[in-house]
């Protein structure tokens, strides 16, 4: 297949005076750009677009990758200087993980170097030889220390020998790949278990990211946990085998950040704490580990750079340990990842280095611009939260679809901004959060003078961050932060989430609470108001200088009624406008809303500012600005809500359009058994009927164009078209009656 090829102007995303990194480490080094001519990035999404960021730092072209699923929009592939689609399908092993086709791309395109990120090919051992052999440089350790931390048994055997402590286990290097071999036998397995001692894990000696791993508390549950892993291990690697490890209670995980260069330099940037976790993927980490005694941090980071020693390895790569919380100084070698972590930039922030520059100098052959650990500079204190499209309340199902709205609080891919927050993503509003990647959404960092500095700033910025179109975690992470335990230092550990599940359980709210659907209801008819007020409907009956609706009630005041969209039984919202501009708005039934506030009937006065906030009156009393994202179809008016200083995060709102063809029918049903009325403003496009002609109940007799859309008003009864009351042009008010159906029967008499 020939492959698409496109080639960009310019990067998509610029410096826009947010600093990224102001160590004198880097400063020094900037004017003179690593010795590399042409960099390919094997990867997508966030880490492509922060390696692209680097590079463009440096002047250094560089090349992105695409699959059909992610297309020439993503947003890497518009930062790149060239893009090329990768296979021709949309799933990981058709496209990103086709090492042929990477290789091809970069034969034939002149690439000098290739970083292959993180996740996909990024600790394959067989691509780094094939890259190497083909003549590129692969921004990576070499294939032989890849291959060695790959298997977790062999890795377990090399930090013994290297003297790092190890987890008390029983991990047989074996080369087997088959269960059949007498050292994974599942009854010596289950007598090694007893051995070590209930709880034990089993884990897949070629595993990761949590997959074939089981804890087992009790012997009678052993060999049952024993033949799932087996399983789950021989379809995520291919590789059935397994080793044992005493399971530690509730320890914290700490790793170690090293770099070495090819002069057998080795360095540890200081560690990071990453035990916040749901089923051993991390959520929110944060470095340096705090309350950590300064010999235990000395001990961490020489355990970490003896572990690189001990493989050769070079390059970026973390050392990850346990550390014993029933046995504070005690901690264990757990595993080595081989590439840059998904959490590096909490390491940049306290250390002023930018970590993906120092892996383009070292894979040029350069030295490290410092070789003593001592002197890597530790300032402050950082975390990043991973910010994932994925629903907490339904057990953190990934959620998928386009995201029309993204406001994080600092710009996209720059660096810390003023206010020491950096958002590292690669979705903008109107992009897809696709169903064959990674649901993943942005790395939210934050940097302080402190720990307590840091997390009130990530606290803030959770708070400050707009995601609408799907689903996200940001609630349950601002829940995370804000618990007294997360906010000691030294508190944390693994079984975090399992010990304080009901403080962070995040609840599906069925209807919106009464308070986000009134003042969702004003700015739906605020919105609606704004979008008609280029028409003039000065002539209609059904006018008012708050905008055409349907009149009822005291004099001059006009009522809608409302409905919300999804909900689980049928709510009606009664929205009456005032002369004043006010809004009286009573919700329906708010017995399921548990959220303290049962008041049902609103006073609520709204005005839209020049941005996207909205200034609030509740009550005449309750003044509240609330941060607004609408998206509006033909059925349905979307509004999310992000109200400052309330307990609420987000409101989101679902209305049935009032202008949408099953809520018009019913509108002009109720007009009059043969009365055909406008249920929206607008103007006449079409006229199907004339005078005279007959029609069937539901058939179209005009069609509207109202907000950029045409709507089919329909006959509500059968009979004849007695009386047409506009032409094709005009514009017509809300509820202004168009036509009249007279009944057959009726007609032929009159006739």
């Amino acid at each position: 297949m020939r492959l698409a090829w496109i080639r960009l102007r310019g990067p998509a995303s610029t410096r826009q005076g947010g600093r990224y990194f102001t160590s004198t480490i880097s400063t020094k080094l900037e004017s003179r750009p690593p010795n590399i001519s042409k960099v390919l990035v094997a990867n997508r999404g966030e880490i492509a677009c922060r390696v692209i960021r680097t590079c463009q730092r440096f002047k250094i072209p560089t090349v992105a990758l695409y699959s059909v699923a992610d297309g020439t929009e993503a947003l890497h592939a518009r930062m790149a200087d060239e893009a090329f689609l990768i296979g021709d399908g949309p799933s990981p092993q058709e496209s990103y993980l086709r090492q042929d086709e990477v290789l091809r791309i970069c034969q034939e395109n002149g690439v000098h170097a290739i970083h292959p990120g993180y996740g996909f090919l990024s600790e394959n051992f067989s691509f780094a030889q094939r890259a190497a052999a083909a003549g590129h440089v692969f921004i990576g350790p070499p294939a032989s220390a890849m291959k060695a931390m790959g298997s977790k048994s062999e890795s377990k055997a090399i930090m013994e020998a290297a003297g790092v402590p190890t987890t008390p286990g029983y991990y047989e290097n074996e080369t087997s790949s088959t269960n059949n071999n007498a050292k994974q036998d599942s009854e010596l397995l289950r007598q090694k278990a007893n051995e070590i001692g209930f709880p034990v894990l089993i884990k897949a000696v070629s595993g990761g990211g949590g997959k074939g791993m089981r804890l087992v508390f009790h012997d009678k549950e052993f060999l049952e946990m024993l033949e799932s892993c087996h399983r789950e291990a021989a379809a995520s690697f291919g590789d059935d085998r397994v080793l044992l490890e005493k399971y530690l209670v509730r320890p914290r995980h700490v790793e170690v950040q090293i770099v070495a260069d090819q002069h057998g330099n080795v360095v540890s940037l200081h560690e990071r704490d990453c035990s916040l976790q749901r089923r051993h993927q991390k959520i929110i980490e944060e470095a340096p580990a705090s309350d950590l005694d300064p010999a235990l941090r000395e001990q961490l980071g020489e355990m970490g750079r003896k572990a690189a020693q001990a493989v050769g390895y070079v390059n970026a790569g973390t050392v990850e340990f346990l550390l014993d919380t029933q046995n504070p100084g005690n901690f264990y070698f757990c595993e080595m990842n081989t590439r840059l972590q998904v959490e590096h930039p909490i390491t940049e922030e306290i250390t002023g280095i930018d970590l993906v520059e120092w892996q383009l100098r070292v894979a040029s052959g350069e030295q490290l611009p410092i070789t003593d650990s001592s002197q890597i500079p530790c300032r402050g204190h950082a975390f990043e939260a991973r910010i994932y499209a994925e629903n907490p309340a339904r057990g953190f199902l990934p959620a998928t679809g386009k995201v029309w709205h993204h406001g994080p609080p600092a710009p996209l891919n720059t660096g810390l901004s003023e206010d020491q927050i950096r958002v590292d993503t690669c979705i903008q509003s109107g992009l897809d959060v696709s169903v064959y990647y990674d649901p993943m959404i942005s790395k939210l960092i934050v940097h302080g003078e402190n720990r307590r500095e840091a997390l009130q700033k990530l606290v803030g910025a959770l708070k400050n961050y707009q995601i609408a179109g799907v689903p996200s975690n940001v609630d349950f992470l601002i829940k995370c932060a804000e618990h007294p335990v997360f906010g000691a230092a030294g508190a944390i550990n693994t079984g975090f989430l399992e010990d304080f599940a009901e403080d962070v359980k995040m609840l599906e709210r069925e209807i919106p609470p009464p308070m986000a659907q009134a003042v969702g209801a004003c700015a739906a008819m605020l919105h609606l108001e704004r979008r008609r007020g280029n028409i003039s409907f000065a002539k209609s009956p059904w006018s008012s200088h708050q905008g055409s609706w349907r009149m009822g009630g005291r004099a001059g005041r006009a009522t809608r009624i409302l409905h919300l969209a999804d909900a689980a039984s049928e709510c009606k919202i009664n929205c009456t406008s005032n002369p004043d501009g006010s809004f009286d708005v009573h919700v329906g039934d708010s017995s399921s809303y548990d959220g303290g506030e049962d008041q049902t009937t609103y006073h609520v006065t709204g005005e839209f500012g020049t941005d996207t906030s909205m200034e609030v009156i509740i009550n005449r009393t309750k003044r509240i600005r609330v941060t607004t994202a609408l998206k509006e179809d033909q059925d349905v008016i979307h509004i999310c809500m992000w109200p400052e200083q309330l307990p609420d995060y987000m409101w989101e709102v679902k209305l049935k359009h009032p202008y949408a063809p099953s809520t018009a029918d019913a509108l002009v049903a109720l007009a009059g058994e043969g009365s055909v009325k406008a249920p929206m403003p607008g103007r006449i496009s079409r006229i199907e009927k004339q005078v005279g002609q007959p029609v069937a109940k539901g058939d179209v007799v005009i069609v509207m164009e109202a907000m950029k859309m045409e709507h089919s008003i329909r006959a509500p009864v059968p009979g004849l078209v007695s009386d047409i009351r506009f032409k094709v042009g005009d514009i017509v008010g809300d509820g202004a009656v168009l036509l009249t159906v007279g009944n057959h029967d009726e007609n032929e008499q009159a006739a």
